[in-house]
């Protein structure tokens, strides 16, 4: 058997059964331990897995979005230290910058306290919100169009136009998840469509996701993991992907660890 198709059956087992054992695998496919260890790797690497102690479990598929104040409790801590780092090392005076509705853009806000002449672009009802606290020492523009109840953010043709009259330094966003082989992808097609204009609106695209969205795989494309500028993580992600991002794409990878921060 050749290793691909090894692989390919081991996976089809993982997903199977939900898990697989190192050493059952091993047995079953009369192969040794670390040639087994080095195939999930493999398969970590394109994202179609996520390793555990003693073996692995299946990639997760998203296919439904929790609501927002859901959102906001998953993970906060891991957010919070990622919305930091974001701010305070890409951010600058003068600049023009697109923040997203996602949780993790909003709690850059009280990050830019700090900066003079700022202007943030965003599509997102609770981001205006928290930005108003901080006028009139930065310009909010806000997107209008049709308003999501699960995101709280503005979606829709009027979005989607609103962006192409408009230009950016930078936007930062997230999504439900990234993998390798699928790019970053969120569960909602009309959310996804309003990402695509933002990117296409700003010079630097800065993607921010907690390690618990490495390694998962949602409904729609936003963008290929080749595209962005900088990706921000924690720590808690598989350093497997990540290293093989950095060193198969321009992306410049930037992982947080949460003890020293």
């Amino acid at each position: 058997m050749l290793p691909e198709q090894r692989r390919q059956r081991i996976l089809e087992a993982i997903e199977g059964q939900g898990i697989g054992v190192i050493s059952d695998l091993s047995a079953n496919f009369d192969v040794s331990t670390m040639t087994i260890r080095r195939d999930l790797s493999i398969l970590e690497e394109e994202g179609r897995i996520r390793r555990t102690r003693g073996g692995a479990i299946p990639a997760q598929m998203i296919r439904v979005e929790p609501q927002y104040a859901s959102k906001q409790l998953i993970n906060r801590q891991q957010k919070e230290l990622i919305a930091s780092y974001a701010a305070q090392t890409f951010v600058e005076n003068g600049d023009i910058i697109i923040l997203e509705g996602g949780t993790t853009a909003v709690m850059m806000v009280p990050h830019l306290r700090r900066f003079r002449g700022l202007t943030v672009i965003t599509n997102g009802l609770y981001t205006a919100m928290a930005l108003q606290k901080l006028l009139p020492d930065l310009t909010v523009i806000c997107t209008g169009g049709i308003l999501r109840e699960v995101s709280l953010t503005f979606v829709g043709p009027i979005v989607q136009n609103f962006f192409s009259e408009f230009h950016a330094n930078k936007v930062f966003l997230s999504t439900t998840g990234l993998r390798l082989d699928s790019g970053f992808t969120d569960p909602s097609l009309m959310e996804t469509e309003a990402k695509k204009a933002m990117v296409k609106a700003a010079d630097q695209i800065i993607l921010m996701l907690d390690s618990s969205k490495i390694g998962v795989k949602s409904l729609v494309k936003v963008l290929n993991a080749t595209e962005p500028n900088i990706l921000i993580t924690d720590d808690g992600a598989p350093e497997s992907i990540l290293n093989n991002l950095a060193e198969t794409t321009e992306v410049r990878v930037v992982s947080i660890s949460q003890q020293t921060q």
